[in-house]
Formats: structure tokens, C-alpha cells, sequence
């Protein structure tokens, strides 16, 4: 999909562990426990556990693919900022138990390996596993930079 080098799953949750109640955004509405849950709820959506509307997918078949290759080629710490979000992926809970919330992200990380073969996105259509554990690291990173937990230093992006 890209040759931008992200993060293990070892070190998404390294930085999701360093991550607490008091921790607050550079840009956005999310609270931490929230952006977690969100990052999760993202994870669901590709593996088909949300449905979408009829033209999600029929937009996301035809000119979803531009934008992925767009999104593909850029740096998680260049994504777009205050995107739009769907309302099955906005959480709005103020009073999450961010522990709690963090357990279950890492959880679904952890068990990304898992997925082999070809995917049926319910937006994108079919993608590869590969492609879509990309797509899942990459969203999870913009967040993890939402919050400062991403040195950009360390890190060259092509």
C-alpha cells in the first residue's frame, strides 16, 4: 500500500500505555478515553462489526479509493486534521473508564495478526489484510499524534 514506515503494534501500544486521563489533544474534541474508544470503533468498522449505509459504500467503491491512496501516501502525522467523522465512529461519552477503554483497544491490536487474506470492507470493498492493518495503524497513529505521543524526530516518512 506504502512504503511509509509505522509503527509495530508493540510500539502503538507502548505509546497507548504512556497515554492517561490528563493527557489532552493538540487539536479535536476527544478526550483521551474517547479517542481510544474511537480508534477501537475504527478497528470494528473494518472488520465489518458496524454496518454502513448503502451509499457509503457505493461512494467508497467509486471514489474511496482515491481518497485511501491519497490518505496511503501521507504520513499519519501529515493526515488531515478534524476530519469529518461518521456517527457510528463519534463517541460522545464523556465518562469512559479510559483503562477499560485502552484494555479492549489493545486487545483488538494484538489480535491484527489474525487477519490474513482478503477483507471485505464494508465501505472500500475488498482490500487485502495488509491494506487494511495499514489503514488501522496509520488512523491509530494520527491519533496517537492528536495527542503528542508520536516523536516525529525519530521517525523519517517518505
Amino acid at each position: 500500500m506504502s512504503k511509509i514506515p509505522l509503527l509495530s503494534i508493540e510500539e502503538i501500544i507502548e505509546k497507548l500505555n504512556s497515554l492517561n486521563k490528563k493527557s489532552t489533544p493538540s487539536w479535536g474534541e476527544m478526550n483521551s478515553s474517547q479517542m481510544v474508544k474511537h480508534c477501537s470503533a475504527f478497528i470494528d468498522l473494518y472488520l465489518g462489526k458496524i454496518s454502513v449505509p448503502f451509499w457509503y459504500k457505493y461512494f467508497g467503491t467509486t471514489i474511496g479509493k482515491l481518497f485511501l491512496r491519497y490518505i496511503s501516501k501521507k504520513s499519519p502525522l501529515e493526515t488531515p486534521r478534524n476530519m469529518r467523522t461518521d456517527k457510528s465512529l463519534k463517541i460522545i461519552d464523556e465518562n469512559l473508564d479510559l483503562d477499560h477503554e485502552k484494555k479492549l483497544l489493545i486487545n483488538k491490536l494484538h489480535e491484527l495478526h489474525k487477519i490474513t487474506g482478503q477483507i471485505n470492507h464494508p465501505i472500500y470493498g475488498n482490500m487485502q489484510s495488509e491494506q487494511v492493518v495499514f489503514l488501522i495503524k496509520h488512523h491509530t497513529m494520527h491519533h496517537l499524534n492528536q495527542f503528542n505521543l508520536i516523536d516525529s524526530q525519530n521517525h523519517v516518512w517518505k
